[in-house]
């Protein structure tokens, strides 16, 4: 059923649109009216969303032969789990579809789930890029095997059953937990700790980290920079004609441009949040700039792959096999 635009191009009376409005005193309200440029933008998230989950599912190789594995070190393992909780994070925000069309957004089912979708994806690629950050530069620095794969296989476990209690039981104690933000739905404002633990700090942790620890990571790259075999926290300053092993650095250096890169693509929308946070107006054009960024995420991800190939990277075309004549 198709609805007149009302008061500022949305498809509310007056009444209606005040009272939807939000303000820090009240910031939870069940609906949230849409003018047409709102509409436009989160069609925007949901053209980026759909653009990371079609990418995701579209990558995959042949396997030329039974004996090549999927997950073969650690570093596989995590890759993977960064691919599918990008495909959640994506499904997320192809939700917005539905808000864009009908010019509302509302509590009910349709908004949990989105919540929770959301929450599920955005909480575990941080977590796992974050792994992947303090992994890559721990082996590649020290030249160690930080851990198995069957550690590598826990540790992915401990983050799944982390992010599944959170959400689980922010959804199950508290209530009307996911309503509109105003644009989509996700965690209520009155809930700001969950927000914090449940996302926030470990996307800006992430976020930080990648940047950090890039810089070391690119010097070592590059042969300027080595660790004391004797003692591990010492560091040594080489003339670049010292190189060794820059085949296995590069390689190295490429795993590190997925946390860059998710560093890049979350900048925006943390700024966003922080300035939230303040209780202060955003616009709702920086917002939806910065969730089309986050949500690109999956997209980048697998763009990377495609361009960077690492001997540690995941989906690696596998040694062909040469039949007999």
């Amino acid at each position: 059923m198709t609805t007149p635009r009302g008061i500022n191009g949305t498809v509310c009376n007056a009444q209606q649109y005040q009272q939807s409005i939000s303000s820090p005193t009240d910031p939870n309200h069940p609906i949230s009216y849409l003018s047409n440029g709102q509409s436009i933008g989160l069609v925007l998230t949901a053209e980026a969303s759909f653009l990371s989950f079609r990418n995701i599912l579209r990558y995959r190789k042949a396997l030329p032969n039974a004996d090549w594995k999927l997950l073969r070190v650690p570093t596989d393992t995590f890759m993977f789990s960064l691919l599918v909780f990008d495909l959640v994070q994506a499904l997320g925000g192809i939700f917005n579809v539905r808000w864009a069309h009908n010019g509302i957004v509302t509590t009910g089912s349709y908004c949990k789930a989105q919540g929770i979708i959301k929450q599920i994806g955005e909480l575990g690629a941080a977590l796992i890029t974050l792994i992947i950050t303090v992994h890559t530069f721990i082996t590649a620095l020290w030249q160690v095997q930080l851990m198995s794969q069957r550690s590598a296989f826990g540790l992915v476990g401990l983050i799944c059953v982390f992010t599944a209690l959170w959400v689980g039981i922010g959804n199950g104690i508290h209530k009307n937990y996911e309503v509109p933000t105003p644009f989509w739905c996700w965690i209520n404002p009155v809930y700001e700790g969950e927000r914090l633990a449940g996302e926030h700090i470990w996307l800006w942790t992430s976020l930080f980290t990648s940047v950090i620890m890039y810089i070391p990571l690119y010097l070592w790259a590059e042969g300027r920079l080595s660790t004391d075999k004797q003692k591990w926290y010492k560091f040594h300053l080489n003339n670049s004609d010292g190189r060794i092993e820059y085949t296995e650095r590069r390689a190295a250096m490429g795993m590190l441009f997925y946390p860059l890169a998710y560093a890049l693509v979350v900048l925006p929308i943390s700024v966003t949040r922080m300035i939230q946070f303040s209780r202060r107006e955003i616009p709702s054009a920086a917002l939806f700039f910065g969730l089309s960024t986050f949500d690109l995420s999956g997209a980048v991800n697998v763009f990377l792959f495609l361009i960077i190939r690492p001997r540690l990277l995941l989906f690696s075309p596998p040694q062909a096999t040469v039949e007999p004549e």
